[in-house]
């Protein structure tokens, strides 16, 4: 059995041991970050959608895409249906934007994870453009 002295130094010879640029541990708190980012970021771009729908649609739709989305004809929603779905993503944007980006978190780096954020939005941008010209 090892002696107490023995087992503490070779615990602080491991705490000294730098790490590798790279590795870190991205569990608990640190990895809620997106989703918590984007639920306050929600709270702000509702305010800016109540002043943006006085500017038009093409200013709206920079903020909200996916709801200029679920306002395509192809999709044939009917007018009551469209008006719920775009109430519930007016709230939910954001917030999914952050869970999908904690999700992402945890397996790769946090500047590709804030480009997956950035991916979904103007994906949906992209969408809207491309479906109003058909």
């Amino acid at each position: 059995m090892p002696s107490s002295s023995a087992t503490k130094s070779r615990k602080s010879a491991e705490a000294r041991r730098p790490r590798a640029p790279g590795t870190s541990s991205r569990g608990g708190s640190q990895a809620l970050w997106p989703l918590l980012i984007g639920i306050v970021l929600d709270v702000f771009t509702v305010r800016a959608a109540s002043i943006l729908a006085l500017e038009g649609p093409k200013p709206f739709m920079l903020l909200y895409p996916w709801i200029e989305v679920l306002r395509l004809p192809i999709f044939h929603f009917t007018g009551e249906m469209v008006g719920t779905l775009t109430q519930w993503l007016l709230y939910l944007q954001f917030p999914l934007y952050g869970l999908l980006m904690t999700l992402t978190y945890r397996v790769d780096r946090r500047w590709r994870t804030i480009n997956y954020g950035l991916f979904a939005h103007f994906g949906g941008v992209l969408l809207v453009v491309i479906f109003s010209y058909f």
